[in-house]
């Protein structure tokens, strides 16, 4: 009996203290039932008479036949509601996930988009990603719940398995990762058993494949910048990088209805520093000015690299220091400081800084994330519309998350290189305030932005280039602005300017 007390005792232990984490869902609790069920078992064989030893030896043997049983039961049922996943899910909503679609079609050209769902409209697309999933989950009901304080809104969710049998319900939130939206599973219940460890990792894939955002909107290109669950609905505020950044009716007719006068009374400042000498975005060099960023970078606007910036820089730099650099130019048209992060564009720079020398880093990135946003209709007539602003904070918000990696990165990979930000310019700023009704604003706004990045490179000791001061009021004359249709992009004397805002710092 004594051995039948430890050895059924220490079994019972385990499968009671195992049910009870499952159960319960703390291992808290499971550890101390199985050091209570095991101490009772121990005593049994070492300290208690001969009749309350038989006791407790047969009561470990059917408490361990009964809780094995039963965990089997449940174990059984899991296995067989994860296992079972043929046959067809239930179709979606076709109304609501018609709408989603439309809401989708609606922003498919903008740079900055702002799209809500309704419960009814997730749970629409969730259904439509079961019914494409090789999953075992026949259907899905949601709840969005709002976030109290600083506590983020919640989904709550409620499942059906194709075998039948269990139902499953849980508690997940959305989170950003350098501008992609995730899904973070919160809590899981299948049947009985709050799922731990490896069965809620397997429920999170499916969720997450379901109501996969990212996807939703246009994959790799979107970067989401805020995600707002509340008043039973899920805000996504965002950029897309092949968008249009002008989608204003209002604005657009403005700039077409001025663009003459414009055209007429603007006048370019004197070119100062002309074309580079490298019309490619490569040199060889036993040292190298490396350039990252957006459309600015990979000169758009021109017909020329050699018209562009990086181009003019990497000409002056040789001029200035009497030596001779290579280039190394990363930069991608309609990158935003979430694409750079996700697309490869760091990642690429990174390797090469890490494995070459380096003597200066050049970086312009922002404008995207904020002027598809300041195009649209939410703030073309005022920005302090609560749709406008609510655009603008998340922007605010995201960017500086995505900047502190940037430039982290940056510095780790080239320590010993010169590295300069460049502060992006406002395209509004034509000169002719009566002529867009936000140009003053949106240069307010834009240097918000603007500072953002500053003061992140400042505590770094990055040199910060000011390219908005010069090109103000002058986009009428620098860029494509007053072409049709406008363009934000500059014309080569706009090229010439910005260059000059790096110089000028470099000269102190």
């Amino acid at each position: 009996m004594k051995v039948v007390s430890v050895f059924f005792g220490f079994l019972a232990a385990v499968i009671v203290g195992l049910l009870v984490t499952l159960l319960t869902g703390s291992l808290l609790f499971g550890v101390l039932v199985f050091l209570i069920i095991l101490g009772i078992g121990i005593y049994g064989a070492v300290a208690a008479d001969a009749g309350m030893m038989r006791s407790i030896g047969l009561s470990m043997l059917v408490l361990t036949l009964a809780g094995g049983a039963f965990f089997g039961w449940q174990v059984a049922q899991l296995v067989s509601a994860f296992s079972g996943t043929d046959g067809p899910a239930d179709p979606a909503d076709p109304i609501a996930l018609a709408a989603v679609n439309d809401k989708i079609d609606e922003i498919a050209d903008d740079a900055g988009f702002r799209i809500d769902l309704s419960e009814e409209e997730i749970q629409a697309v969730m259904q439509d990603g079961l019914s494409d999933a090789d999953s075992p989950l026949a259907r899905i009901f949601v709840d969005i719940v709002d976030g109290e304080g600083d506590e983020k809104g919640t989904i709550h969710f409620t499942g059906e398995f194709k075998s039948g049998g269990l139902s499953i319900e849980g508690v997940v939130t959305a989170r950003l990762v350098a501008g992609a939206a995730e899904i973070e599973v919160i809590s899981v219940d299948a049947g009985m058993f709050t799922l731990p460890g490896l069965a809620k990792g397997a429920i999170e894939d499916i969720i997450q494949e379901v109501s996969d955002l990212n996807a939703i909107l246009a994959e790799s290109r979107v970067t989401v910048q805020s995600l707002t669950l509340a008043n039973d609905r899920l805000t996504i505020t965002g950029t897309q990088a092949d968008g249009d950044l002008l989608t204003s009716e209002t604005l657009l007719s403005g700039l077409a209805s001025q663009a003459g006068a414009i055209a007429n009374a603007a006048t370019p400042p004197p070119e100062r520093f002309g074309p580079g000498v490298v019309n490619s975005t490569n040199a060889d060099g036993p040292t190298y000015y490396v350039a990252l960023g957006d459309s600015l970078a990979a000169n758009v606007g021109v017909d020329q690299a050699r018209d562009g910036y990086v181009s003019r820089l990497h000409n002056q730099l040789q001029s200035m220091d009497g030596e001779s650099y290579g280039l190394r130019n990363f930069g991608i048209s309609g990158e935003t400081s979430g694409t750079l992060i996700r697309s490869g564009q760091l990642d690429e720079a990174v390797a090469f800084m890490e494995s070459n020398s380096i003597s200066y880093v050049t970086l312009d990135i922002g404008a995207n994330d904020l002027l598809g946003h300041l195009g649209s209709s939410d703030c073309s007539d005022d920005l302090q519309t609560p749709a406008c602003r609510e655009r603008l904070s998340s922007t605010f918000a995201s960017y500086q998350v995505h900047m502190v990696e940037i430039l982290d990165r940056i510095q780790e990979a080239a320590p010993d290189a010169t590295i300069l930000f460049m502060r992006a310019y406002n395209p509004f700023s034509l000169g002719f305030g009566a002529a867009v009704s936000l140009e003053q604003e949106s240069s307010d706004t834009l240097q918000t932005l603007n500072d953002i990045a500053a003061a992140l490179a400042a505590e770094r000791g990055i040199l910060v280039a000011d390219a908005f001061t010069p090109m103000q009021g002058t986009t009428a004359a620098t860029t494509h602005m007053i072409d049709s249709p406008p363009d934000i992009h500059p014309i080569p004397i706009g090229y010439d300017i910005l260059t000059g805002s790096f110089v000028d710092v470099l000269a102190g």
